[in-house]
């Protein structure tokens, strides 16, 4: 399983993710900062093919690819599964998303392993349940 953060998030959280990852050697989950694997400034339109075609999913803060509707089409017809970070009304800083991010970790790996895609989740601050888009 391949799971993907976009440039939206910091690459220390995506390098934190994995080096915590690589120390469950049981589970076969690689982490990818897409800026790694497609480039630092990457459209949306490039590299969503791409992660999905690897059967990746991504996890984003750009709330913009669930807004234009041509981004979230191109989602749908490529059968890419997104986790929607939304930040609360104060914004995000560097721990309060790390945290939530590995308070949501297994419930993550758990839905890219099992969920039909194409599919559009989103992760909202102090809320326990994902909401669909």
């Amino acid at each position: 399983m391949r799971i993907y953060f976009d440039e939206n998030f910091s690459h220390r959280i995506a390098s934190g993710m994995r080096e915590f990852q690589s120390a469950r050697l049981s589970e076969e989950v690689t982490i990818v900062w897409c800026p790694d694997e497609f480039g630092l400034g990457a459209t949306d339109e490039e590299w969503i093919p791409k992660v999905a075609s690897k059967h990746g999913v991504v996890l984003t803060q750009d709330q913009n690819i669930q807004r234009t509707r041509a981004q979230w089409e191109l989602c749908q017809q490529h059968k890419l599964g997104v986790f929607f970070f939304r930040a609360p009304k104060a914004g995000w800083n560097h721990w309060a998303i790390m945290r939530e991010v590995v308070n949501r970790w297994e419930e993550i790996k758990r839905i890219a392993a099992h969920k039909k895609r194409p599919f559009g989740l989103v992760v909202e601050h102090r809320k326990k349940q994902l909401s669909r888009l």
